[in-house]
């Protein structure tokens, strides 16, 4: 079911105005008029449209609560992919790690920039050193620089 544009903007602006004709005096049963006029009170064509209005908060309630659900399932997801990337990294630095130094440092040289910096910033300082040795000057001036980097502050000021 798709809705205008601006629906919940209507319905919160209905839910704090007053009810139309709630002031005016409402005729009793009997036909006197009522001494009554409590905006509380309202005129038979209000209740209508009371009624309309709690099935449109009804709605908003459970469209609310189904995408707190949502969100949740989201977020449980996220924390799963999250936790099986961080232990796959781990993984493929103890790779690496046990690796010949030589071996590692040609493939090293061949990965993109972001992999080279996990997998270096993430291994044993000494065996990483032990690969940096047999890695292209290049590519270890670039893994140098990239870890000595500070970090930026969002909108680019330092």
């Amino acid at each position: 079911m798709t809705r205008p544009a601006g629906w919940t903007l209507s319905l919160l602006f209905l839910l704090f105005v007053p009810f139309f004709g709630a002031g005016k005096a409402v005729p009793r049963a009997d036909g006197a008029p009522s001494g009554n006029c409590s905006p509380c009170q309202p005129s038979g064509n209000a209740s209508g449209e009371e009624r309309r209005i709690l099935l449109m908060k009804q709605d908003l309630e459970m469209e609310i609560e189904r995408n707190q659900k949502l969100l949740s399932e989201i977020e449980k997801k996220l924390a799963l992919y999250r936790d099986f990337k961080k232990k796959s990294v781990q993984h493929l630095i103890s790779i690496y790690e046990s690796m010949a130094p030589r071996t590692a440092a040609l493939q090293i040289d061949a990965m993109p920039k972001k992999l080279r910096l996990t997998l270096v910033s993430g291994m044993d300082p000494r065996k990483a050193s032990r690969i940096m040795r047999y890695v292209e000057p290049r590519v270890a001036a670039e893994i140098s620089a990239q870890m000595a980097e500070e970090p930026k502050l969002p909108g680019g000021r330092q």
